[in-house]
């Protein structure tokens, strides 16, 4: 997720932009307001600065106006679309579970990166740490990213239970890092043995930390996992939900569009339901049950969605 600001080039291609999308905005009121919510999962200036580049495209080409927040943690986005004050949420896999469980959020979008609309989690350490295998990790000091948090907690737990261990008694510590980011340093500066990401989070570093695929290894991946989405609160007008979703469709593939998206959470593409059976060969009933293998995974690993979100 890198930060970059925008040229002239990138303003000229942002009025193009508005004139692709003009026959979606025809009419739109001026006096919707949405707010847009962004899960914390990598540096949170970069989020948030980008975030308001999105919203900026969409206001654009809806006529919507938006107010873009990050926030604290990823249960945050959750409880904020549960409470009305927060329209759209950039929510990731596990918290758009919980999310539609607890509140009827409805995911639009999924996101899609190295050509496909799905990823895997990932276990990390230092290539010197004796660290090769699950076993090898236990009794050791251990980040994990969140706790709604699909490659950074849910994945790797039920990973883990599957081996025949215990995660509650299998480390010497455990810690919530807070995003991929953080794990990741957390492994390179070695105040962890080893950390739970997604797939391939030491790339999202590499410009601070040039050696961090030298000095970070993987050590374990999960079973693939569908991609994040952006999801609506279920009170939500259906035209406002169309009117954003076919904005972002037609933005993400054109340059300005595409390049904030990017810059977000390295989005490459955005897929609706449509797009994801035809181009991507996904063969599911709906959106939502896409991520019907996250739900069976939280069931194995022993996770009451709901209770997991409870302050602590």
């Amino acid at each position: 997720m890198r930060t970059q600001r925008f040229t002239a080039m990138a303003c000229a291609a942002a009025l193009a932009l508005a004139v692709l999308v003009s026959a979606a905005a025809q009419t739109a009121p001026a006096q919707v307001k949405l707010v847009m919510a962004f899960v914390p999962s990598g540096e949170a200036r970069t989020i948030l600065e980008t975030g308001s580049r999105v919203a900026h495209l969409l206001e654009i080409a809806t006529g919507y106006s938006f107010e873009s927040f990050v926030a604290t943690s990823y249960a945050g986005v959750i409880e904020a679309m549960g409470a009305d004050r927060a329209d759209i949420g950039w929510l990731n896999t596990f918290s758009y579970v919980i999310a539609h469980q607890k509140y009827g959020v409805e995911v639009r979008l999924v996101t899609v990166r190295f050509g496909l609309p799905y990823y895997r989690a990932e276990i990390i350490a230092q290539p010197n740490s004796g660290i090769n295998s699950l076993a090898d990790l236990q009794g050791k000091r251990f980040a994990f990213v969140d706790p709604a948090s699909t490659s950074g907690y849910l994945f790797p737990l039920a990973g883990l239970k599957k081996a025949g261990y215990d995660p509650q008694k299998f480390f010497g510590q455990t810690i919530f890092a807070g995003s991929h980011n953080n794990v990741v340093l957390a492994v390179y500066q070695g105040r962890v043995d080893a950390g739970a990401v997604y797939e391939d989070a030491r790339g999202s570093v590499q410009k601070t930390l040039p050696d961090v695929m030298q000095k970070v290894k993987v050590v374990w991946r999960s079973d693939p996992i569908p991609n994040d989405t952006v999801s609506f609160r279920g009170g939500l007008p259906a035209e406002v939900k169309d009117r954003v979703t076919k904005a972002l469709l037609r933005f993400s593939e054109q340059p300005a569009g595409l390049e904030a998206l990017k810059a977000l959470y390295e989005i490459e593409a955005l897929a609706d339901y449509e797009l994801l059976v035809s181009k991507y060969k996904v063969r599911v009933p709906s959106l939502n049950a896409f991520y019907d293998p996250v739900r069976d995974v939280a069931r194995y690993a022993g996770i009451n969605l709901e209770e997991l979100i409870k302050p602590r």
